[in-house]
């Protein structure tokens, strides 16, 4: 009968437990092992590094001082291995220019596979000084990532995941 007052409590107040649930720690840890090197992008691209083993941190710097975009198809082998290799799931980025972008293209792929009957997580960190705007498949800034902040989204496919514009990034912001 522990959960019993959870019923008591308004539609508004279960929504923010829900939220304070997910920013509070909890008895699981994620663990991420960041990438040994840097993608240091000086313009638009459409890869970085396959990531070693282990690594599921990816590290990305803008370094153009100009708009950039960086372009990932997650499905692709150049971005996420089929092999044993982890995929990136966290992107650490060092954004100098507040028109920089991060596009995960058929964001419901791992290691080359569909996996439309999940939900995949993504985070994004941003360790420079402008922000930058997280992208899906339709081109519009699912989430903006100012100097210090962390937005995470969820990758949720409606239909056939290979078809690009049926991945879509639901984007937490949350404000202080």
């Amino acid at each position: 009968m522990m959960g019993w007052p959870v019923l008591c409590l308004s539609v508004r107040q279960k929504q923010l437990l829900v939220i304070a649930s997910l920013l509070l720690p909890s008895s699981a840890q994620r663990a991420f092992k960041i990438s040994s090197t840097t993608c240091s992008l000086t313009a638009d691209a459409t890869s970085c590094q396959v990531a070693s083993a282990g690594d599921a941190a990816l590290q990305v710097a803008f370094t153009a001082g100009a708009a950039t975009s960086l372009t990932l198809d997650m499905s692709s082998a150049t971005t996420c291995s089929a092999t044993g290799l982890f995929c990136p799931q966290v992107f650490m980025v060092n954004s100098d220019h507040s028109e920089n972008t991060v596009k995960l293209s058929k964001c419901a792929f791992y290691k080359q596979a569909d996996y439309s009957t999940h939900l995949l997580t993504y985070t994004f960190m941003n360790l420079g000084t402008a922000a930058f705007t997280v992208q899906d498949d339709h081109g519009v800034g699912r989430a903006v990532v100012p100097p210090g902040a962390i937005r995470e989204c969820f990758c949720h496919c409606a239909g056939t995941c290979s078809t690009a514009t049926n991945n879509r990034l639901y984007c937490l912001h949350i404000s202080r």
